[in-house]
């Protein structure tokens, strides 16, 4: 599939023949009748040489009065609000003042409890990226214009009011209150924002800075374990940077029925309340991602904001980077690394299962379309390289550049590079490659002897750009001697040679260019990008031993490497070496994780009953996965293994899997302990979400995912039971439940029934789908339902004859797979 849907052109950047220099915005928020009350006073100075209309945004909104000395002649067509001036010139400045009513239907919403659920709280909060502020306040709703802000809101007096930068007075009124908020730095419509509601307020102090907390009043007890690290955070970004926080306070605001996970509004991000989670959770789960990612934005996105949607990688890519960064400092190597390495894999799949596109595009629907896996996971990996490229200390020289000179503006792409570049890189090629070709570089490692020499043989798989990069490979010998070389792969095959006899000597641990020395000792392994300095995709044709002496010798990068292609193979050997591994304590968890992953994909008898011996290791995300792999295997007698996890695990997340992996037993005895398990209350109730794809898997009890799903439930609970509906599609029931749940008020369950006409192949969906895909209001909804019509369709236009090829194809291979398993053991036996 495409990512450039139908309908999407070239976006370039608006002109601009104005500047908004200030808005103050006063606005009354009535929450009976889910509308505002504003008036808005707009500070524009001429940039023109001479201006005479200004055409601004404002979507939805019902304008009285446009004034400036008097009434002026207004039109609103569309989106866009054209005001008729007398005319002013360059460097002139005038201030207008709008009148208006709103009920949003975007970027101003409001929460409030109904009879399914009634404990909700009632608040309103503002979400403007990409270009929703239009919605609630007349501005220029594009990234590349920066003003300063005075925002003034009268609540209900229970409630309070935060937003945007300093609180300059609370004003008692009646029954009311006035908060007035002042920004007195320059920030785009995107950032601006406003959270009402009945909160409890948390403060402490850093450096000057107030760090405030706003939770709904119920979670106060539970706050902090979300935001106890936000002071470390804050000062391990100023001393990377070398920049610090450029602002007086910084606010976390915790809402309803948030839309994302958090939103980087200039000094008081929104965050989803689901971030919040008590002590139990904290045995494997922590906010610190979300909470640093939001902060990280303070430099990357606020101070600095991108020129235009199609540079957004510098504020995504660099906030979940620095997200990771963080988590080095916090958590250690082996955590950075093996996050960096799942950060890839988000981006592999959204690439092999969606599309793959230059990370820097103009070319797209809507810029909320640019908001994927591409921007955030494959951007940061191009940072990783990057910074592993020119070395931690030229990248923070060039951040710390790159900070100064463009703070409280805008930049493009170019304007980093040349920012790196200044430390004495050229890096066009990197930039071209990286960011404006799409794709990554798929690599298969080959080691071929003969006679008194080793070639090493990579080659790229992909079909599409060959790429260019220098690769790092490591030998080492039987006596534990290291040797590194470093590679530039250019073409789709590079073989180079290593020779067995010794000709020089060469200092040990020292990246040399080809062709390198060898010592006479035969290799006991070679690894291939050791400290994962690359994105791509790696397949390694070494020999099973060499492979086996990697997972045990290696370090934890090669030993995720080791434990991947050991799952081609499944003598007793290599079993017994995941195993170990698998279940060594004093190893990282994430090679533990990996190595169960492996065992899983050998899926023979030997690797079931490793899996087993591993359900009492101690770290509970070993565990989890340990968990997830006994489900591949669908045996009806790990069901008794798995239920203690299921009813007692310290974990959420471990009893979550174990009520998957029993599902997936498909066993009738299963059910009802999974119908049990949706009575386990839990952290966003991942045990019930999970019991609930347990029960699909049975495809049994139809009537009990209807109930799941309809409006009432917890919104994870919804959201699985509407994906689990895809398992019953054949049932009129479960059809007709979908078609109404694409009209869900909850996004997500819209979403998830997009998903599941799609995974079902529903074509007597497709005009439902038409119709979400033009009319529906959120951009992503659109988005899933466009990109589902085109798979539906193309599935229905392949021939059956060439479906059921596909699928003989596919037992062929499993039965390929079996008898080189089966061979694999005899050999290993001799």
């Amino acid at each position: 599939m495409k990512f450039e849907l139908p309908g999407s052109k070239a976006n370039y950047p608006p002109p601009k023949p104005y500047k908004i220099k200030h808005v103050k915005l006063e606005l009354e928020p009535d929450f009976e009748a889910k509308k505002i009350i504003c008036k808005e006073h707009i500070t524009i100075e001429a940039v023109a040489e001479r201006l005479e209309l200004l055409t601004l945004d404002a979507a939805e909104l019902n304008i009285k009065n446009v004034k400036s000395n008097g009434n002026l002649d207004f039109r609103q067509i569309d989106d866009k609000l054209h005001v008729y001036i007398d005319p002013i010139s360059e460097g002139s400045e005038m201030t207008l003042e709008i009148n208006y009513e709103a009920k949003p239907r975007r970027g101003f919403y409001f929460i409030k409890p109904d009879e399914a659920y009634k404990n909700k709280s009632i608040q309103a909060w503002t979400q403007g990226e990409a270009t929703d502020s239009k919605y609630w306040f007349v501005c220029f709703d594009h990234p590349d214009m920066k003003f300063t802000s005075e925002i003034i809101v009268k609540v209900p007096r229970e409630f309070m009011a935060i937003s945007n930068g300093k609180l300059i007075e609370v004003e008692e009124k009646d029954d009311k209150k006035i908060y007035q908020w002042l920004e007195e730095h320059e920030h785009p419509a995107y950032l601006t924002s406003v959270a009402i509601g009945d909160f409890a307020k948390m403060e402490e102090e850093y450096n000057g800075i107030k760090l405030e907390y706003y939770v709904p009043k119920d979670k106060e007890e539970l706050a902090m374990l979300s935001f106890n690290h936000t002071r470390d955070m804050l000062e391990f970004f100023e001393e990377y940077t070398g920049v610090k926080y450029p602002y007086e306070k910084y606010a976390q605001v915790v809402v309803e029925d948030f839309i994302y996970g958090g939103m980087e509004n200039i000094n008081a991000t929104t965050l989803t309340m689901d971030t919040i989670h008590d002590r139990k959770a904290c045995i494997d789960f922590t906010s610190d991602h979300l909470v640093s990612h939001e902060l990280a934005h303070q430099w990357f996105g606020d101070l600095v904001t991108c020129r235009d949607w199609q540079h957004l990688w510098l504020n995504e890519a660099f906030a979940t980077y620095f997200e990771a960064l963080y988590w080095k400092k916090s958590r250690g190597k082996d955590e950075f690394n093996y996050y960096m390495l799942q950060t890839a894999e988000e981006y592999f799949e959204e690439a092999s299962k969606r599309y793959k596109r230059p990370i820097v595009t103009n070319v797209y629907k809507n810029p909320d379309d640019l908001f994927d896996r591409h921007t955030y996971e494959k951007g940061a990996c191009v940072l990783h390289m990057l910074r592993t490229r020119i070395g931690d200390k030229n990248f923070r020289k060039a951040i710390k550049t790159y900070l100064e000179r463009y703070k409280f503006s805008n930049a493009e792409t170019d304007d980093f590079r040349r920012c790196v570049e200044e430390y004495g890189f050229s890096l066009q090629q990197f930039f071209d490659q990286w960011l404006r070709t799409a794709g990554h570089p798929e690599l298969r490692v080959e080691l071929i002897y003969t006679a008194n020499v080793a070639t090493i043989k990579v080659t790229q798989l992909q079909e599409d750009n060959i790429f260019k990069f220098p690769l790092d490979i490591r030998v080492v010998t039987q006596n534990d001697e290291i040797f590194n070389y470093r590679v530039e792969v250019e073409e789709k095959e590079h073989s180079f040679t290593i020779p067995l006899k010794k000709e020089e000597e060469i200092e040990s641990h020292e990246f040399v260019t080809y062709p390198p020395s060898r010592p006479e000792e035969e290799i006991a392994y070679l690894s291939i990008d050791p400290d994962n300095k690359l994105l791509k995709r790696l397949e390694l044709k070494l020999p099973k031993q060499m492979l086996i002496t990697l997972l045990k010798k290696g370090n934890t990068v090669e030993k995720i490497y080791a434990a991947n292609s050991l799952a081609e193979h499944s003598s007793d050997d290599v079993i017994k070496a995941l195993k170990d591994t698998m279940l060594d304590e004093d190893i990282f968890w994430g090679v533990s994780a990996e190595c169960a992953r492996a065992l899983s994909k050998i899926k023979t008898e030997e690797a079931y009953n490793a899996l087993l011996e591993g359900l009492s290791i101690k770290h509970p995300k070993a565990r989890r996965a340990i968990v997830r792999a006994l489900g591949e295997f669908r045996k009806k007698d790990s069901i008794d293994k798995l239920l203690p996890l299921l009813n007692n695990d310290e974990s959420y997340f471990v009893q979550a899997e174990a009520a998957l992996s029993i599902g997936k037993t498909r066993a009738k005895e299963a059910l009802e302990h999974l119908i049990n398990a949706l009575n386990i209350r839990s952290f966003n109730e991942v045990i019930a979400s999970n019991a609930i794809h347990g029960i699909a898997e049975i495809k049994e009890r139809l009537d009990i995912i209807l109930e799941k799903s309809r409006y009432g439930e917890h919104h994870r609970v919804r959201e699985a039971a509407t994906l689990a509906l895809a398992k019953y599609a054949d049932d009129d029931k479960a059809y007709n439940r979908l078609l109404e749940l694409l009209r869900d008020k909850w996004f997500k369950v819209r979403i998830n029934a997009i998903k599941a006409i799609e995974e079902a192949k529903l074509d007597k969906a497709l005009g439902a789908l038409e119709e979400v895909a033009t009319k529906d209001l959120e951009p992503r909804v659109r988005r899933v339902a466009e990109e589902a019509i085109i798979s539906i369709r193309e599935y229905m236009k392949k021939p059956k004859e060439i479906s059921k090829l596909e699928e003989e194809l596919d037992k062929l291979k499993i039965m390929n797979k079996e008898l080189v398993q089966r061979l694999d053991r005899l050999e290993s036996r001799h």
